[in-house]
């Protein structure tokens, strides 16, 4: 049993040695040689910084490596990156990840927009070590802890559309869906009532505290419907509810809106921010996020405007984050809530001194 072990192994050696000949003497008569395994080469770690920032988990630190997983409302989940796919090659440009994957036979690019640069300046600079799997966002995710936040949802029927340049041709709400959902399961543990979730149209119903199973039903029991919405009416009785229980020590409000902004109806509104930041006592008190789901040019012209005007129209304090879709899209739901407050709701850095 042991001479059948050791003659194996020797021809193994000797296949792989004659391979590796044959692949010379093909070379220098300039004949096409046989693919080889692509190597990262760098760090050993380098490779689960780009993999860890775009939500992939592969199944060893080398080049070629297969995906294992990838997580639900990354980057690389709308990137059409599939689990299976082997990984060929990687290259980064930017904040560019570029993939070169092979599936089926058939090799395919996957391009995910990633803050690379500088996530690992930030984790070489403060010697935090990397390893597959790890996520990059632990502290910022705590920041979430200090706000009381809430979600609306549009439900309008123009939110089932599957042609509005969602990755994977997913619908608007179905694209939507996947984000909140990814959205609880990476804030279940730092947010100790979870989030307020608010889904409208011309109506709106409010479920507090969620969990996964109101997700699970909320969206079971609503689809798009509905040809009118009116964003005004539930952002006005959310904000009114804050300002009612406000405590001296309450926590900053977070409005987060996922919508399109087209067909709206009621109040307008900026009449409903200008006058909830009169009941302001301090700027980044509550935050309205618009995170516009869609390329409609309407709804980018109105949240832009309300970002960058609301005090030249009379507000106490600025109170609008936009994001436009294109980055939405690319960089997922959860980076831009944490995003939106790390930028609004931080008390701002005092001035460098001369």
């Amino acid at each position: 049993m042991c001479r059948t072990r050791i003659v194996i192994a020797m021809v193994t050696f000797l296949s792989i040695t004659v391979h590796s000949w044959t692949d010379k003497v093909l070379a220098a008569e300039g004949q096409k040689t046989a693919p080889k395994s692509v190597k990262l080469y760098g760090e050993i770690n380098d490779l689960s910084i780009l993999c860890s920032s775009a939500g992939i988990k592969l199944s060893k630190n080398m080049l070629p490596a297969q995906i294992d997983h990838i997580s639900l409302g990354s980057a690389a989940a709308y990137s059409g990156a599939r689990s299976g796919d082997k990984v060929l090659n990687a290259a980064v440009s930017d904040n560019l990840l570029t993939l070169t994957l092979e599936r089926k036979g058939r090799q395919y690019q996957a391009k995910i927009a990633t803050d690379v640069k500088g996530l690992r300046a930030e984790f070489e600079n403060k010697n935090i070590k990397w390893s597959i799997g790890d996520s990059p966002f632990d502290k910022q995710l705590r920041t979430l802890a200090g706000c009381d936040i809430t979600i609306m949802l549009d439900r309008c029927a123009t939110m089932a559309d599957n042609h509005a340049g969602c990755p994977g041709d997913l619908s608007k709400w179905m694209w939507c869906k996947h984000q909140v959902d990814n959205l609880y399961l990476a804030t279940n543990r730092v947010l100790d009532n979870g989030f307020r979730l608010v889904l409208f149209n011309d109506t709106f119903q409010v479920r507090d505290d969620v969990t996964l199973w109101d997700l699970k039903e909320f969206f079971a029991r609503n689809q798009p419907a509905g040809a009118r919405k009116n964003i005004g009416q539930p952002l006005d009785s959310i904000l009114t509810d804050y300002f009612k229980a406000r405590k001296p020590d309450s926590k900053p409000g977070l409005i987060i809106v996922l919508t399109e902004g087209t067909e709206n109806v009621g109040v307008p509104l900026q009449d409903v921010l200008i006058e909830a930041s009169k009941k302001m006592t301090r700027q980044g008190e509550v935050v309205v996020a618009f995170m516009q789901v869609g390329d409609s040019l309407h709804g980018e012209e109105l949240f832009d405007d309300l970002d960058r005007n609301l005090v030249a129209k009379g507000a106490r304090f600025p109170m609008v984050h936009y994001k436009p879709f294109a980055e939405l899209r690319n960089k997922g739901l959860l980076w831009e809530v944490v995003t939106a407050v790390t930028e609004t709701t931080q008390p701002p850095k005092p001035p460098s001194p001369k």
